[in-house]
């Protein structure tokens, strides 16, 4: 697996990475949220709870503790701890943030047996169309073997596959979408690493940095030397 550099690139495309694990339901959390929001209150101040809709297990579903600007977050369920980011600040800062949290979390219900830890970078990648056709090329290592093997240019794509491996799986979806303020175009890459079996909350910094380095691998394989350059702020 090459070695991808742990740095925030000026370019980054990431706008959200999510780390949750999973474990069998302690209903005593329910009984001790208002300790776990004490001891998250003074940087996570905004409570948010989940909407409800028919069909859901209203227990299941996390409750969130959001920092006041939104950029950062702790979820917790019966069944679930995770923290998520919007302002990504490198690996090392995001995991070191992350497993405190999770020994926050941690100290208040002591969970030991997992049954799933899950990372998530959500990417989102702002285009131009060149003639009515999205560029994939220009981001995608594989636009020029997709439109070798394809008639005519592509308008718009939606795609998705999952790959096994190392424990592990990651999925990862490619979209193009218009961004939900009605603005530019742009290319939603979203990868999903879940690792699921019997594991154990003491491991959890091996599971984050395994699924770190998974996902980063497959980001750097993706995309074209171009973009990459770009990302890291060379003129191209």
């Amino acid at each position: 697996m090459s070695k991808v550099p742990d740095e925030r690139h000026p370019n980054s495309p990431l706008v959200e990475v999510v780390f949750e694990v999973r474990f069998p339901g302690e209903t005593v959390i329910e009984s001790r949220r208002h300790e776990i929001q004490e001891i998250v209150r003074a940087e996570f101040p905004n409570l948010l709870v989940p909407r409800v809709e028919a069909g859901m297990a209203v227990s299941l579903e996390p409750f969130r503790f959001e920092k006041q600007d939104g950029s950062a977050g702790v979820m917790v369920s019966i069944n679930r701890f995770g923290y998520y980011c919007r302002a990504y600040p490198g690996f090392d800062r995001f995991s070191a943030e992350c497993l405190r949290v999770m020994d926050l979390l941690g100290s208040i219900v002591p969970i030991r047996r997992l049954n799933r830890i899950g990372l998530r970078h959500i990417n989102i990648i702002p285009f131009l169309r060149e003639d009515d056709l999205v560029p994939f090329s220009y981001f995608f290592e594989l636009g020029d073997k997709m439109l070798e093997s394809l008639p005519g240019g592509i308008e718009n794509i939606s795609m998705a596959f999952a790959l096994s491996g190392g424990g592990g799986k990651i999925t990862t979806r490619i979209e193009s979408i218009t961004r939900t303020d009605g603005s530019q175009e742009a290319f939603l890459l979203d990868f999903d690493y879940a690792k699921e079996g019997e594991l154990t909350f003491g491991q959890v910094r091996d599971y984050l940095k395994e699924a770190h380095d998974r996902s980063a691998d497959l980001f750097h394989r993706l995309i074209t030397p171009n973009y990459r350059d770009y990302i890291k702020g060379e003129e191209i």
